[in-house]
């Protein structure tokens, strides 16, 4: 690595970690508020502290694009104050020489991205949520709650109760089989049902089953049973306790096919599957953006307003994420152009401060 392309990318993530410190500190400090005003005799100030901690790793993750444009603005808003960036460019350094030196810190920035949203803070929002919901309720939190429904082609299942270790045991399984008519077929009930993992079915536990023909009723009890599905643990825990934006890669695209499969609408499994896909563009498009502002409009203005400004193009590509997102529902756009038009349009903007300015 080249002079240049060590000072720049250490002058860059210098300023990328201060900032997405001070983001992270404040969002922690808002939670810490928002969750103490949840707190009661069960769910204390040793359970807000808890879980905290264990959705850190997701609010870091959240915060980071942001801090990549807000941290490049700053290193370079200060390059440009001290003269180097004139220097450089006086120099014969083109602007796309100097991408190329930014490019090893958006990288780390982006690695760092790609190991918290895939490997670690879904696991520990997992165990926050879990941990939450059962300092508020106890161990019944999801039965406190009327647990959640789930449907598998023609079956409808309604799940009172997960266990807290990746959903392998279900509580309280109630199962309902409807005909090609939509009429009820037949009905389960199980008190539990534990997941075998080496032979990917469940094995349902101290149930009856009752059947419906138009001459009668059957009942059927029943100790132990096999109930073979493709419904996986891993499906039900994300479900219940995870929004599909912090879902990992794999969860997303696993959840995203069970629904094809069940013709259910997986737009929002979809959108948060192509924003994770799609993420390094927008670590590209917020350097390539910073980078034409400090060359442009902000070559000899203070930190205050580049800070502002930085805060302002994060907020704003986040409000076209929004406008956009709803545009696959509303319109029939598919989820991939709604998650590429936002920073495809930042990406066409800075390459036009770039070639008005360089």
């Amino acid at each position: 690595m080249q002079t240049l392309d060590r000072h720049l990318t250490a002058h860059s993530l210098r300023a990328i970690a201060l900032v997405a410190a001070s983001l992270t500190s404040m969002m922690l400090l808002f939670a810490f508020f928002d969750e103490l005003s949840e707190s009661a005799d069960r769910y204390g100030f040793d359970d807000v502290l808890n879980y905290l901690w264990r959705t850190l790793p997701r609010r870091l993750e959240e915060l980071m694009l942001y801090s990549v444009c807000i941290g490049y603005l700053a290193a370079l808003g200060q390059l440009a104050e001290q003269g180097e960036l004139t220097a450089l460019r006086a120099a014969g350094v083109s602007p796309k020489r100097l991408l190329i030196g930014l490019a090893p810190s958006m990288l780390l920035c982006l690695g760092i991205s790609f190991a918290l949203s895939e490997y670690i803070a879904p696991k520990a929002e997992q165990a926050a949520e879990v941990a939450k919901l059962n300092a508020q309720y106890g161990r019944n939190a999801m039965r406190e709650r009327g647990g959640f429904w789930i449907r598998d082609d023609r079956l409808y299942m309604h799940i009172q109760a997960l266990s807290d270790k990746n959903g392998g045991t279900l509580y309280g399984l109630r199962q309902y089989w409807l005909d090609e008519n939509l009429k009820l077929q037949s009905s389960l009930e199980a008190e539990y049902a534990t997941y075998d993992a080496d032979q990917q079915n469940w094995v349902l536990q101290n149930g009856r089953q009752t059947t419906l023909t138009p001459q009668n009723t059957a009942v059927d009890q029943f100790s132990q049973r096999l109930w073979d599905n493709t419904v996986t643990p891993k499906l039900l825990s994300n479900q219940a306790f995870l929004e599909p934006k912090r879902m990992s890669l794999l969860g997303l695209t696993d959840q995203v096919n069970f629904l094809q499969q069940q013709q259910l609408q997986a737009t929002q499994y979809e959108l948060a599957l192509w924003s994770r896909i799609l993420k390094p563009l927008n670590y590209f498009g917020m350097m390539l953006l910073a980078l034409a502002i400090v060359l442009g409009p902000l070559r000899s203005t203070g930190l205050g307003p580049r800070l502002a400004l930085g805060l302002l193009v994060g907020l704003s590509f986040k409000y076209l994420q929004d406008l956009f997102a709803p545009m696959s529902v509303v319109f029939a756009l598919p989820p991939s152009i709604a998650v590429a038009l936002p920073v495809l349009l930042y990406i066409f903007v800075g390459w036009l401060l770039i070639r008005r300015y360089a």
